[in-house]
């Protein structure tokens, strides 16, 4: 059914108060994460479960979890569910076409039968962000969580650094670590200058991919910040590596509002970056 491998409850999540919660889940081809937030956005429980490759192939197993997980058998106020994957495009909003939406992302990946093409409207951006989702797996949601809505993980980090780039001056780079992909984003104020996403085995394809918004802009590591975020601490190859490079690395710090109990304050904060990021969708 699937191994939970993170189990954090506070002492203040109230059960019969779900209703006045909120649960952000994201899904991959071998992962399933979710968080509640209260009303006053603290931090009230995270759940990782890792449910091996076969996701795709048996979107079952995710029936059989939510329904044997005490959490996700409870009436939430508000479900926001993400696909996580590399295969999103942004379209500008004043050229876009709603029944145009598969022809966006045709352009750089292929659409299998099997997969619904969503969009989601950006509009402090400007963009609609173009993805395919599997049905089985759209399906599983639309049932398990009536009335859920769908975001590309993507978008949760989209709407996440920009919450953190405007508060800062200048240009800056920021970077996501998902299992087996990379989302890299620059800003310089609320101006998104680069986007996109990547497939990566080694700290020296992470590197590459760091550095394409440097390479592209005329960015100089020397000076440009970059802020990380995911599942990466200071002693690992990839953190050493970026430091080679970048001269100021950052882990990324959530936004303020975002207020964590003892148990979910004990795991650093842009570890479940996207999923906060989730939680400011729609």
């Amino acid at each position: 059914m699937g191994k939970i491998v993170k189990d954090l409850i506070e002492d203040t999540f109230v059960k019969k108060n779900t209703n006045i919660y909120e649960l952000s889940i994201l899904m991959g081809v071998d992962s399933f994460d979710f968080m509640v937030l209260d009303s006053r956005q603290h931090l009230l429980a995270l759940r990782s479960y890792s449910v091996g490759p076969q996701l795709m192939a048996q979107p079952s197993i995710l029936q059989s979890l939510s329904r044997g997980d005490d959490l996700l058998s409870q009436p939430y106020r508000t479900v926001r569910a993400g696909w996580v994957n590399e295969r999103a495009t942004l379209v500008p909003q004043r050229l876009y076409n709603e029944k145009k939406k598969a022809a966006y992302l045709e352009h750089g990946a292929e659409i299998g039968q099997d997969e619904e093409v969503l969009a989601d409207s950006l509009p402090d951006y400007g963009f609609q962000n173009i993805y395919a989702v599997p049905r089985a797996i759209e399906a599983f949601a639309r049932q398990a969580f009536p009335g859920c809505r769908w975001f590309h993980a993507s978008s949760a980090l989209l709407q996440g650094f920009r919450k953190l780039a405007i508060s800062r001056e200048g240009p800056q780079v920021f970077a996501h670590l998902g299992k087996g992909l990379v989302f890299i984003l620059a800003f310089e104020g609320y101006n998104l200058l680069f986007s996109n996403a990547f497939s990566y085995k080694s700290a020296k394809d992470f590197i590459y991919f760091l550095l394409l918004p440097y390479q592209q802009l005329g960015f100089r590591p020397a000076a440009v910040p970059a802020y990380l975020s995911g599942q990466l601490v200071e002693d690992s190859e990839i953190y050493r590596e970026a430091f080679r490079y970048v001269k100021y690395i950052h882990f990324v710090e959530p936004p303020a509002f975002f207020q964590h109990g003892p148990k979910t304050g004990g795991e650093p904060g842009h570890f479940h970056f996207d999923l906060l990021g989730l939680s400011l969708c729609g």
